[in-house]
C-alpha cells in the first residue's frame, strides 16, 4: 500500500491557492471595467459552463430533460448577474459584493470542513461537506460583508440605511444576510453535486487547476446571483 506524503494534504491547497491568486484579480478587474470585457467573460464562461453541463447530462436517464434544466438554470443565473452589473447605478459594487461573498463563503466552508470536520451534512451528494463547513461558510460570508461595509458602503448597497434593511446596518442584519447567502451557496454546491453523482463524476471538468471544472468553481455563485438580485430588488425603497 502506498502511503501519502505528509504534506500531500496541502499540495492540493497550494494549487488551489495559486489558481485563485491568478484568476481573482483578473475577474475583479473585468467586473469593474464592465463593457465589452464583462460581456465577453459572461459569454465565454456561459459556453464553458453549458459544455460541462452537457458532459454530465448525457449520462443516465432523462438526458434531454436534464440538459434543458441546465440551459434554463444557466440562463437565469447568468442573466441575473448581468442585470446586477448593468441594471443599477452601483452595479459594479453589487456584482463585486456577490463574487467576494461567495468566494469568502467557499473559502470558509473549505477550511472549516478540512480542519474542523465533524458530522457530514449530505454524504450522499457531497461526502466532504460538513456542518462545520456550513458554519464556516455563513460566518465567512458575514465577515466579508462587514469588511466591505467598513471599506465603503457602496461595496454593499444592500446593507445600508437607504434601503432600510437592516436598520442602521445592525450587526444582526449583516449576519442575517451572510447566513442567507452562505446557506444558498451551499445549496448551489449541492445542486451541482447531485448531477455529478448522477453521472458518477468527481468534477465537472479540469479547466481550473485545483478546482476542477468551471461549474465546480461557480456552483454557489449560480444560485446566489438570482437570489441576491431578488433580495436587493425587494429591499429597494
Amino acid at each position: 500500500m502506498n502511503t501519502p506524503a505528509p504534506d500531500s494534504r496541502f499540495s492540493g491547497l497550494a494549487v488551489r491557492a495559486i489558481s485563485g491568486l491568478v484568476l481573482a484579480p483578473l475577474m475583479v478587474t473585468i467586473i469593474v471595467a464592465g463593457g465589452f470585457w464583462f460581456i465577453g467573460l459572461m459569454v465565454l464562461s456561459s459556453l464553458v459552463a453549458l459544455y460541462e453541463w452537457y458532459g454530465f447530462s448525457k449520462t443516465g436517464p432523462h438526458a434531454m430533460a436534464v440538459l434543458l434544466l441546465g440551459v434554463v438554470y444557466l440562463c437565469v443565473s447568468y442573466s441575473s448577474y448581468v442585470w446586477l452589473r448593468f441594471g443599477f447605478e452601483a452595479g459594479a459594487w453589487l456584482a463585486l459584493t456577490v463574487v467576494l461573498c461567495v468566494w469568502a463563503s467557499d473559502t470558509g466552508a473549505y477550511f472549516a470542513g478540512k480542519f474542523v470536520g465533524g458530522p457530514k451534512m449530505c454524504p450522499v451528494l457531497s461526502p466532504k461537506k460538513t456542518w462545520a463547513g456550513l458554519a464556516g461558510s455563513v460566518l465567512s460570508c458575514a465577515l466579508m460583508l462587514e469588511i466591505l461595509l467598513q471599506i465603503s458602503p457602496r461595496f454593499a448597497p444592500l446593507i445600508n440605511t437607504e434601503t432600510g434593511f437592516p436598520p442602521d446596518r445592525a450587526w444582526w442584519g449583516v449576519l442575517l444576510v451572510g447566513a442567507v447567502l452562505g446557506v444558498i451557496g451551499q445549496f448551489g454546491d449541492l445542486f451541482i453535486s447531485f448531477f455529478k453523482r448522477r453521472a458518477h463524476l468527481k468534477d465537472t471538468g479540469h479547466i481550473i487547476p485545483g478546482h476542477g471544472g468551471l461549474l465546480d468553481r461557480i456552483d454557489a455563485l449560480l444560485l446566489v446571483a438570482p437570489i441576491f438580485l431578488l433580495i436587493y430588488m425587494v429591499c429597494l425603497p
